[in-house]
């Protein structure tokens, strides 16, 4: 076998639940897509998956547009998922797009992606696990040849044993470059929301997950407890 080819492994989730429903944990190396509407818990999911690999001795790089690191660490604290002592000891690295006084303005946010692609290329031996949450905003206002070349770049560090993980709201992308865009990645999770039997829920659909070693359930209905992080919800209790 060649040195450069790395056989997947699976980092639990740290939620045993979850776990069981996705054959063990999430793969890795690997480039995974979390797809949905505001609302519909991709931070927190992600969060769940950190704080798995941070647990097994992982480093992790998370670049955030939608929070200031500070908040970014409160907010997985206020979820149950504390991820504050593995960021005070520089296991995890948290940077944020949401500068004090900063703007954002077209012309200049239309260069932080390939900024970001150029980072990661160049700093890939300092983590094991990379997070973009989410990658909307650095992607609405640059070229699709932009985008590519960034999925590329991410498919490249998977290659290498990374993995990426990018959360992405829907219809940030034209149909036809999102098309490729999760046709280039190994694992793909759609998001939505909806009422069953009178309750709100969330539902996980895992369109794909190539590198989990067994069976997973394709379809998983959740909500986030604030005491517990992610919560699977039975359907047949969702529908009671």
């Amino acid at each position: 076998m060649s040195e450069d080819v790395f056989e997947p492994k699976v980092i639990s989730t740290g939620n045993e639940e979850l776990d069981v429903k996705l054959g063990g944990g999430f793969p890795h190396p690997s480039l995974i897509l979390v797809e949905g509407p505001h609302g519909t818990g991709k931070t927190v999911l992600v969060q769940q998956f950190i704080k798995g690999a941070l647990d097994k001795g992982y480093r992790v790089v998370v670049v955030t547009t939608e929070s200031t690191t500070r908040d970014y660490v409160v907010k997985s604290r206020n979820v149950g998922i504390d991820l504050t002592d593995h960021f005070l000891l520089g296991r995890l690295r948290i940077y944020s797009a949401q500068l004090p006084g900063a703007r954002w303005v077209k012309r200049y946010a239309s260069l932080l992606l390939p900024l970001l692609g150029s980072y990661i290329t160049v700093k890939q031996d300092t983590f094991d696990i990379l997070v973009v949450d989410t990658l909307s905003h650095l992607a609405i206002y640059t070229t699709p040849s932009h985008v590519l070349d960034f999925f590329n770049r991410v498919r490249i560090l998977a290659e290498k044993g990374k993995t990426v993980i990018l959360t992405l709201h829907p219809g940030i992308l034209r149909e036809d470059l999102a098309t490729r865009a999760r046709a280039i990645c190994d694992g793909y999770i759609k998001l939505s929301s909806a009422v069953v039997g009178g309750r709100a829920v969330k539902i996980m659909s895992i369109v794909k997950l190539r590198g989990a070693p067994t069976t997973f359930e394709s379809t998983i209905t959740y909500d986030v407890d604030p005491a517990f992080g992610i919560k699977l919800i039975p359907i047949a209790l969702a529908k009671a």
